[in-house]
């Protein structure tokens, strides 16, 4: 490459090293890798793979005449009626020869008409693949019978693709790459080649930093579940995750938990009811999950005065007990027996009636209330 590609490669990486994680890339990536190529389409995204089907779980498209939620049905569509291989590889496990490495072929069209021909150096995909010669037609056929149509209702049919299944392992992390009708020189090849380890960091980085979200929105719906004051703490003390229950607590007793956890460490009974279980990581320090056993209760106690004070109804009385012990809206109306809408009335007329503005507030105010 000379250095004008050099300067434009040391962009694109740019784009996927420097920039804040959390940040997706990946759209103006594609736009301005279509670009580099000189290419007429642009194209990235990932696919869930499930027990029962697979769906797309990203996609950004450039140069395509149609919008890219039109484009995310399209694609989806497809993907969801696929158990087994389409194109030249699998999405569920990628073929060792086709991972994380630059890869050149043309779309088959829905007719019988010959591809171009594979001695073609500038086509690599039977070489890259070391498919034998006698192989060939019947992938070939193959590939035009399932994905023959998608490619002609996309307008791809007969295009040359040049992509790199990006992936971490065996794991599909994201298929990039970009589309014109003219073979793809040995510039445009070096050039995708020398961002293969740029997108790999990046995809994998962006895998993690989604299922860390999903771990993080997991942990606080199963600590709302307990309906008991609960808490992930570091060994130092320092309450790193609570619940509404333990967070009201908190507020009624700040050092309550870390000096709980100081008796727990010495071997003595914590007191407060409160049980710590060991939470262990490789590489991290012992975290703890501590729950105070008897909070429901003493809460529950406050409820019958609190709900004279505020002239609560019988059957709000029932709903901000319920509160108190952390349920959700489902599962209070069905202990209750009656339409979740029901339960969401009853919430917002005890809010009203206490003054508050939300159902931590509320649930603190029971704690609080002396």
């Amino acid at each position: 490459m000379n250095s004008q590609d050099q300067q434009l490669v040391g962009d694109l990486r740019s784009r996927l090293d420097t920039v804040e994680p959390g940040v997706d890339v990946l759209p103006a990536l594609v736009d301005a890798l279509r670009e580099a190529l000189h290419a007429e389409r642009g194209l990235a995204y990932g696919v869930d793979i499930g027990p029962e089907r697979f769906q797309v779980s990203y996609l950004h498209i450039a140069g395509f005449p149609m919008t890219p939620e039109a484009a995310h049905a399209y694609l989806d569509g497809f993907v969801s009626t696929r158990r087994d291989c389409w194109g030249y590889f699998n999405p569920a496990c990628p073929q060792p020869s086709q991972r994380n490495r630059e890869l050149q072929f043309q779309a088959p069209g829905t007719d019988a008409e010959p591809l171009l021909p594979p001695h073609d150096e500038r086509i690599t995909v039977w070489k890259t693949l070391g498919i034998p010669a006698e192989e060939r037609a019947r992938l070939q056929a193959q590939v035009r019978s399932a994905i023959g149509d998608f490619l002609q209702g996309c307008g791809l049919d007969r295009m040359m693709f040049l992509r790199v299944l990006v992936c971490d392992g065996p794991a599909l992390l994201g298929w990039v790459g970009a589309m014109r009708s003219e073979p793809f020189e040995a510039r445009d090849l070096h050039l995708m080649r020398e961002l293969i380890p740029s997108l790999q960091r990046r995809l994998a980085l962006d895998s993690r930093l989604r299922e860390a979200g999903m771990l993080h929105a997991a942990l606080e719906a199963a600590l709302e579940s307990l309906g008991q004051a609960a808490y992930v703490v570091t060994s130092t003390g320092r309450v790193a995750h609570t619940n509404s229950l333990g967070k009201a607590r908190l507020e009624q007793d700040a050092g309550l938990v870390a000096e709980a956890l100081k008796k727990h460490q010495r071997g003595e009974p914590p007191g407060g009811e409160i049980s710590f279980t060991p939470l262990r990581l490789t590489g991290t320090p012992t975290h703890y999950l501590a729950v105070i056993q008897g909070e429901p209760p003493q809460a529950l106690a406050r409820v019958h005065t609190l709900s004279s004070g505020w002239g609560l109804t019988a059957r709000e009385m029932e709903v901000l007990g319920r509160l108190v012990r952390g349920e959700s809206n489902k599962a209070i109306a069905l202990h209750l027996g009656c339409a979740e809408r029901t339960v969401e009335v009853h919430v917002t007329r005890i809010l009203a009636k206490a003054q508050v503005e939300s159902r931590s507030a509320l649930i603190a105010k029971c704690f609080l209330a002396s």
